[in-house]
């Protein structure tokens, strides 16, 4: 009797931890899940494209937004054979009807010396994963 009951309760056991188990594994999966951050690149052309402000080429630019934080960054090279003085970039970004949806200051320095390249970064708590323009003006 004594090993019917010991056998019993042994098999509750181990079939307790089986199914126990199992489930901790699978809520494991879900957390990291939603753990991960949700990251958006905008790749609009006339957001991302190269262009020219004021003589400085600005290239390589992207727009990222990892959970609702946006980071703008561009690349800016002074192509001519003399320093370029100024006080900032200004970036807009504009919506599909070409209304502004936020002016970002891109700092990069007082002067970009000739032939120098720098990186414009500026990050706003905003999603602009859907914006559809940035244009560059330059503060001098």
């Amino acid at each position: 009797m004594k090993k019917k009951l010991f056998m019993t309760l042994s098999l509750v056991l181990v079939v307790g931890l089986a199914v126990g188990c199992g489930c901790k594994k699978k809520d494991n999966k879900d957390k990291s899940k939603e753990n991960q951050p949700v990251i958006k690149t905008n790749t609009e052309k006339e957001v991302i494209k190269d262009r020219e402000v004021d003589g400085m080429k600005l290239t390589n630019s992207s727009v990222i937004t990892t959970d609702g934080v946006t980071e703008i960054t561009t690349t800016v090279t002074n192509p001519k054979s003399e320093d370029y003085y100024l006080e900032e970039f200004k970036m807009i970004v504009k919506d599909k009807n070409g209304d502004v949806i936020i002016t970002l200051p891109g700092y990069v320095g007082e002067v970009i010396k000739a032939g120098e390249t720098k990186t414009i970064r500026s990050s706003v708590s905003m999603d602009l994963s859907t914006a559809k323009s940035i244009e560059y003006e330059v503060t001098k």
